[in-house]
């Protein structure tokens, strides 16, 4: 990130002071700024004092590809004035990171609904043909969006404790998928979505996979026992060979909470911890509405889609997104603030009750 101050009728002591702010500030919107080409960004910054009204004015204009954001502070103190200034611009920036990653987010899943609905001509004709393996390599590479579905349902199940760690690969999921796909295709065109059929089949497999550990004598935890940031249950059994591999995604409540009014707080987690702390707190909500919301928000799909795949009326699902985006908002709110401190408070209480 290229940035420039400019300094005007402030004492020489006061200026000692504004560059540490500076610096902090800098070191700050480059963290938050690192998903941009650092030389498509430039921060000015401008930290006058006002003599007259014994006052300080701090004036920012950050410019990231598509926008040019600023915001002011005024105050007395220098630091209150850096800070009115600093969290009004981190708005601006969430607001606009918000717009490019639900726009990111929905040309994903509409490239991915257009790329099955081109292969469906190509893959009949292999079905017709019984060319069963250049069916499966045709389809293969168009499904890395069901494998991070995949993925992230069957964590989900780990979190609740209904599938064992590494029990279950989104590999191995999505594969017995596709090999379903090929022998019944004929009927799946029939009804009308491949792309719909699949995200039904990978459910039922990993349902499939769960009540037969429940046959086995296999008990889930309750939902109210907290799962430590560090705990097994996050980690994935993954072939990284896998035709879908897609990195892991890590969450972060603007992520989940899309809306521009999430600001990083000054002490984060590790980028690690804090998606395993949105995925441990998304696991506490009931199945079908965390699904929906998830589908929705992270995913992309629309209303109308998840209320197909649900079976249930879109005002419900709408209603059910909502209530979760709720609940979520509810949980940045007691934990984003410190969550390292309230995370070993809550192991802490764990231990004495153990």
């Amino acid at each position: 990130m290229k940035y420039h101050v400019i300094y005007r009728d402030i004492s020489p002591a006061d200026k000692k002071l504004a560059e540490a702010h500076v610096a902090k500030l800098v070191q700050r919107f480059e963290r938050l700024t690192k998903k941009f080409d650092p030389d498509l960004v430039y921060l000015r910054i401008v930290v006058e004092g006002m003599e007259k009204k014994k006052r300080y004015f701090v004036q920012l204009t950050l410019s990231v590809p598509q926008a040019v954001l600023s915001a002011r502070g005024e105050h007395k103190h220098m630091k209150a004035a850096f800070k009115q200034a600093r969290e009004k611009l981190e708005k601006e920036l969430a607001r606009h990171l918000s717009e490019l990653r639900g726009e990111h987010i929905y040309k994903r899943h509409q490239h991915y609904v257009k790329e099955m609905a081109k292969a469906l001509p190509e893959l009949a004709v292999d079905k017709k043909a019984d060319l069963r393996q250049r069916f499966l390599d045709r389809l293969r590479p168009l499904l890395r969006d069901l494998y991070r579905i995949a993925r992230r349902e069957i964590l989900f199940h780990q979190l609740t404790g209904e599938l064992p760690p590494e029990y279950l690969d989104p590999t191995d999921v999505v594969d017995e998928a596709v090999l379903w796909a090929y022998e019944n295709y004929d009927q799946i065109v029939a009804m009308g979505d491949l792309a719909h059929a699949l995200h039904q089949k990978i459910l039922q497999i990993i349902r499939r996979e769960i009540n037969k550990l429940k046959e086995e004598g296999h008990i889930a935890i309750p939902v109210e026992d907290t799962v430590p940031l560090d705990d097994v249950r996050y980690k994935l059994k993954e072939d990284f060979e896998s035709p879908y591999f897609i990195e892991e995604e890590m969450l972060r409540w603007e992520d989940v909470l899309p809306d521009g009014e999430v600001v990083e707080p000054e002490e984060a987690l590790s980028a690690e911890e804090l998606s395993n702390l949105i995925m441990r707190e998304l696991s506490r909500v009931p199945e079908e509405k965390r699904q929906a919301f998830v589908w929705h928000v992270l995913d992309g799909l629309s209303i109308p889609e998840i209320a197909k795949l649900q079976g249930r009326d879109e005002e419900a699902v709408r209603r059910d997104i909502e209530e979760v985006r709720q609940y979520i908002r509810s949980r940045w709110q007691a934990l984003a603030a410190k969550p390292k401190e309230i995370e070993e408070e809550t192991e802490a209480e764990m231990a004495k009750e153990n």
